[in-house]
């Protein structure tokens, strides 16, 4: 009886305060309540609420005693005692256990997409260590490749200088060869000059040897 009494009473001074339409109560922790078509107990009843139900405050009446509501797409009178501006444990409850219910998806969603992360960065890892792998490739390719190109300028430079030398060489070569035409054409004319002489004598010995056996025969006569 003290409860009711002082239930009566914190509502009371409840009442002193203004509320706009857009107020929101709940039925108290009570088994069953009346809505009525009117401000009073001897209006006929539209239907019952239960324990948490959520009403929508349309007005008041003038005693403050009957709250004017508007539920579940029904509109009807309560005794203001049975409502209260706080939910009732059974609704903050149930309030919990769907926000216990929606944190479980949003976990149960987050778990999935970190998963999905995790295994995206694995696979970015893979493909990181395949990068880093043909990374090495490519350099130990690319120094093969630098020491080819030195050991070709090398190779180029030398055929460069070789070919200089032959070139130096078929100079010489051909210089040679003409000096030795030179020598052979002198050889040649040296060769018909002494020739020529070699006749010459030959003439003059077939001349001379007769004349000189014929004058030796008459100085012995």
């Amino acid at each position: 009886m003290k409860v009711t009494t002082y239930i009566i009473a914190l509502i009371n001074l409840t009442l002193l305060a203004s509320f706009s339409h857009a107020e929101t109560q709940y039925i108290k922790d009570e088994i069953r309540i009346e809505m009525h078509s009117g401000p009073t107990t001897g209006y006929r009843i539209i239907r019952y609420l239960k324990s948490g139900d959520t009403l929508n405050v349309v007005s008041r009446s003038n005693d403050g005693k009957w709250l004017k509501i508007n539920t579940k797409g029904k509109e009807g009178w309560i005794q203001t005692q049975y409502a209260t501006p706080t939910p009732i444990a059974k609704a903050l409850l149930k309030k919990s256990e769907q926000n216990s219910t929606t944190l479980t998806q949003k976990n149960t969603m987050l778990q999935s997409q970190l998963a999905d992360v995790m295994a995206e960065l694995k696979s970015v890892k893979t493909l990181q260590g395949s990068l880093e792998s043909r990374a090495n490739s490519l350099k130990n390719k690319l120094g093969a490749i630098e020491k080819t190109a030195h050991s070709a300028i090398s190779t180029a430079r030398s055929y460069q200088l070789l070919q200089e030398q032959t070139e130096l060489l078929n100079v010489k070569l051909e210089k040679l060869e003409e000096e030795n035409k030179i020598l052979e054409n002198d050889n040649l004319e040296d060769g018909i000059i002494w020739g020529i002489l070699a006749v010459i004598a030959g003439v003059i010995l077939t001349l001379t040897i007769p004349k000189m056996s014929t004058q030796k025969r008459k100085g012995e006569w």
